[in-house]
């Protein structure tokens, strides 16, 4: 029923559910150390990372033919904020992978962890990161803001990730007002995101998603078992949380509170804690494209759909990619736990990872040349475009889809359902040269539509064409 690969990861992450994450590096990227002025902080005793003394050096991942125009991503790494680098835990690897994949550059920050940080030291170092990302010339002479800029993250780091969008977006329309926390003076040189991507993001730390319980792990076990255990078993459910349902919870909540310090209130925050974002987080635009991949067996499985479903319902363009079988942080696992072979779903995450990137990448450049906004934002109520992926590298999976289909692991993917680019806004300054066919288009669009709708008017089935659209809505 499940493919050799999922089988051995299994089998093997039961057993020890720290084991097998990727090991390799990708190709044609350069590793380079950056120490940042004043970010430097200790992993004493009460630091429970084993990576101990001083620490708060960064690492950028820069892929070969990398230009001014390479989109930049900052990638916040999970270790439930208590725990990892960029280089331990395999973040070296995932974030040298993406690199090598889309084309951008990406930076990992090495920021303080729970107990030494707490959220609000958290994300003012993501935000002190981001802002020398986009800054930085990178020794190319780039012009500030002339490259893309995305930010994203995974567990943990995915749940910040979110919330350091909503710090961007807060009070300040489509220009990060988050860099006044630390350099007010360059607000208004600050540019907008991209895009953001997050892997099995934590955006509950409430935690009481009901997916703790229905995806709580559990050993399966046939009749025969009873009585003989030796005669097999099967596992279900989340392989790297294995505690009992309120065990989870607990843990989880325990977590959660070292990561908001002593404010309890921050537990159902809409900034700190996304899940609980309403129409004042995430209405009225400036929410970039966003990509969820999370694991379909996950006990936070919720913390991705439901804010994935709300970001769409107020106007976002939102991917929610949902791995059947597959388990927390799934992407980092792509060279099959061990096994010799490499695990489609992983490969498949972090392709279309690549392809997001590309895509928003150019689509922010296209909007900033045509001066229009960005990023782009709809007045509808949406639905995030979801696609529940099965194992098709299982036997006789081939005859269940198309053949375009069941070969998506390429730089070819596309995400073809982002919306278009608006055309800016009544209160934005006179379009320039550059904007000038777009403003055409525009206009043939129009003439166009109300071409359609004067034919509508002269035929005699427009009262049946009002009721049919009455019945859609």
């Amino acid at each position: 029923l499940i493919s050799e690969t999922v089988a051995y990861c299994y089998r093997a992450l039961v057993r020890d559910s720290g084991c097998c994450l990727d090991q390799k590096y990708g190709k044609n990227v350069r590793r380079k150390k950056i120490r940042r002025p004043g970010v430097g902080w200790l992993c004493d005793k009460a630091c429970y990372d084993d990576l101990k003394g001083f620490r708060g050096d960064d690492v950028l991942w820069i892929p070969q033919g990398a230009t001014c125009e390479s989109p930049r991503l900052l990638w916040i790494h999970g270790g439930s904020w208590e725990y990892g680098s960029p280089d331990t835990l395999s973040y070296g690897q995932l974030a040298s992978k993406i690199a090598e994949l889309s084309g951008a550059i990406v930076m990992v920050p090495d920021f303080p962890l729970a107990p030494v940080g707490n959220y609000h030291v958290i994300m003012r170092a993501s935000l002190d990161a981001l802002r020398w990302l986009a800054e930085t010339d990178l020794d190319m002479n780039c012009p500030e803001g002339s490259a893309p800029l995305l930010v994203g993250g995974d567990s943990a780091g995915g749940g910040t990730a979110v919330s350091l969008i909503l710090v961007l977006k807060q009070g300040a329309g489509w220009t990060p007002q988050g860099v006044a926390l630390t350099e007010p003076e360059r607000v208004q040189k600050a540019q907008s995101l991209a895009g953001g991507i997050f892997f099995s993001p934590w955006t509950n730390l409430k935690c009481d998603t009901p997916d703790y319980y229905y995806n709580a792990f559990a050993k399966i076990v046939d009749k025969k078992a009873f009585k003989d255990p030796s005669s097999g078993v099967a596992y279900v459910g989340d392989l790297m949380f294995r505690g009992h349902p309120e065990e989870n919870l607990d843990e989880f909540t325990a977590n959660a509170k070292s990561y908001i310090g002593s404010n309890a209130d921050l537990l159902t925050d809409p900034v700190a804690s996304p899940f609980w974002t309403t129409e004042q987080e995430l209405g009225g635009g400036g929410v970039p494209p966003m990509l969820f991949a999370v694991g379909g067996s996950e006990s936070i499985l919720g913390d991705s759909m439901i804010v994935a479903q709300k970001a769409a319902f107020y106007g976002a363009s939102v991917h929610v990619d949902v791995h059947v079988g597959m388990w927390h942080d799934f992407p980092m696992y792509s060279e099959g736990c061990g096994s010799g072979e490499g695990l489609w779903q992983a490969a498949l995450a972090l392709n279309r990872t690549a392809a997001f990137i590309r895509e928003v990448a150019r689509r922010k450049r296209t909007a900033s040349a045509m001066g229009l906004v960005w990023p782009p934002a709809s007045s509808r109520a949406g639905t995030p475009k979801t696609r529940y992926i099965y194992d098709v590298t299982r036997p006789g999976a081939q005859k269940w889809f198309p053949k375009k289909l069941l070969s998506p692991i390429s730089n070819d993917v596309h995400f073809e359902a982002l919306p278009p680019i608006p055309a800016a806004s009544r209160d934005d300054p006179l379009p320039t040269r550059s904007s000038f066919w777009a403003l055409i288009f525009l206009a043939v669009s129009g003439m166009a539509q109300v071409a359609y709708f004067w034919s509508l008017c002269t035929s005699r089935s427009l009262q049946n064409h009002l009721e049919e659209r009455l019945l859609q809505v």
